[in-house]
């Protein structure tokens, strides 16, 4: 599917938005995975090649895109109209470029704020699903079609009390029913901009949906799923893992692709999980990893093929002593050394301290 045509602009028909609003998947055999069949399976396809051309001034995208997605949420929350042509061309010139690394895919797995988390989160799952589908070799117009529809997918977030989005304790029974209106309020927004824009509405219907039958709100399976949405349901599982809620920290990135494949492996396609491991790697650019040697580093170069051994710059030695020289360890090429955990950034901040 190309994006071709006039853009649409939507009109607010049968949506209820809240008055009281002032603020802002049959597949059911189970099947084993683990880490290391994954990383082997990696290993046997070779390296992915990836086009290096880093930019920083990607990282305006990010804001551009922020502002673009925060105009459309205070849209729908106003029930007027808004146009879909500067989200496609903000989409498609993240789509255009593949530097590496990427600082706009970097600044989206560590910009985290809890308050704007709404927008933030839209704006993470389209970088992510532009950079796993160019890993899985999707058209260009696919990567730019999944980026769109990650970046609006949960625009009906916007109808939505807010005390219900920000509530800092866990939700009551009937407060979850209402936070899972979304995906409804989403796909009846959409659906405005006609049938050349039906995946978009596809996925915001479908996004929640597993393919084990256990998503909502209709609870279908395996190929009832757009593969747009089954690709964008795991990476917004993943960005929410990975970033601060009301009423939660944020994981790392270890531990939130472990909670993944330990909870949710039946729900999502292998081919997808391998993507997602592959692509985001168990440690990405910028994490910080504890080495067998009690070292800690931070990692600056990953490889697709070896998502365990990423190349890390040591910053604390064995003793806790912050490292003044500059010693890199690339993992692959070191087989005494290997990373036993992920370190969080409130351990690091308070290793500075010292």
């Amino acid at each position: 599917m190309g994006i071709k045509g006039a853009f649409g602009v939507v009109q607010f028909r049968n949506i209820k938005v809240d008055p009281q609003r002032v603020g802002h998947q049959g597949v059911k055999k189970k099947s084993k995975l683990s880490f290391v069949e994954l990383a082997t399976d990696l290993e046997k396809n070779g390296k992915a090649s990836l086009r290096s051309a880093p930019d920083e001034s990607r990282k305006f995208l990010y804001h551009e895109a922020l502002d673009y997605l925060n105009q459309v949420l205070g849209a729908v929350r106003n029930r007027q109209k808004f146009s879909l042509e500067k989200g496609l061309q903000i989409i498609r010139e993240i789509a255009e470029v593949n530097p590496s690394p990427d600082p706009l895919f970097i600044m989206s797995l560590h910009a985290d704020d809890r308050n704007k988390f709404v927008s933030h989160h839209g704006v993470n799952v389209a970088i992510y699903g532009i950079k796993l589908t160019k890993y899985l070799s999707f058209s260009l117009d696919q990567q730019i079609e999944i980026g769109l529809a990650g970046l609006l997918h949960d625009i009906g977030t916007a109808a939505i009390p807010d005390h219900i989005i920000y509530k800092q304790k866990r939700l009551s029974k009937d407060e979850i029913k209402i936070f899972r209106q979304r995906p409804n309020y989403s796909n009846k927004i959409l659906q405005s901009f006609g049938h050349e824009y039906a995946y978009l509405t596809e996925c915001a219907a479908q996004v929640y949906e597993r393919i084990d039958g256990t998503g909502y709100p209709r609870g279908l399976t395996a190929d009832e799923i757009h593969e747009y949405a089954q690709i964008l349901g795991l990476l917004d599982v993943y960005e929410t893992l990975i970033h601060s809620r009301p009423q939660r920290e944020k994981l790392t990135p270890f531990a939130a692709v472990t909670k993944i494949i330990n909870t949710s492996k039946n729900r999502f396609q292998r081919k997808h999980l391998r993507a997602l491991l592959s692509t985001f790697t168990l440690f990405p650019m910028d994490s910080y990893v504890r080495l067998n040697s009690e070292a800690i580093g931070k990692v600056i170069e990953t490889y697709p093929d070896q998502p365990m051994r990423p190349k890390v710059r040591i910053v604390y030695d064995s003793q806790k002593q912050k490292v003044l020289t500059d010693r890199i360890v690339a993992l692959p090429e070191d087989p005494l050394l290997h990373i036993v955990d992920s370190v969080t950034d409130d351990e690091i901040r308070q290793l500075s301290k010292t």
